[in-house]
């Protein structure tokens, strides 16, 4: 098992609020998990995260990624985790 985190900023109107981004890596079928109240655009991270550790030239681990968004009770929206994301995929 693997656990990584690393902070990221959601907005709620004109106030910034400090999301950490926990990435857990685990043993199972290859899946990408999002959850902490992830918006429509955030859950197409899936894809965009993998094609850019792909196209970086590293391998896309053949594990269960969980990508957790805390805290949960803060709507989330956009591209602007991704690179928080994106950091965790040498886990």
């Amino acid at each position: 098992m693997a656990f990584a985190r690393t902070c990221s900023v959601a907005l709620v109107g004109v106030d910034g609020v400090i999301v950490e981004v926990q990435a857990d890596l685990e043993p199972g079928v290859a899946a990408f998990t999002l959850v902490g109240l992830p918006d429509k655009a955030l859950s197409e991270a899936r894809d965009r995260v993998r094609a850019a550790v792909v196209n970086s030239g590293e391998a896309w681990p053949q594990r269960k990624l969980t990508v957790g968004l805390s805290p949960a009770s803060v709507p989330k929206s956009g591209s602007g985790f991704d690179l928080s994301m994106r950091r965790h995929e040498r886990l």
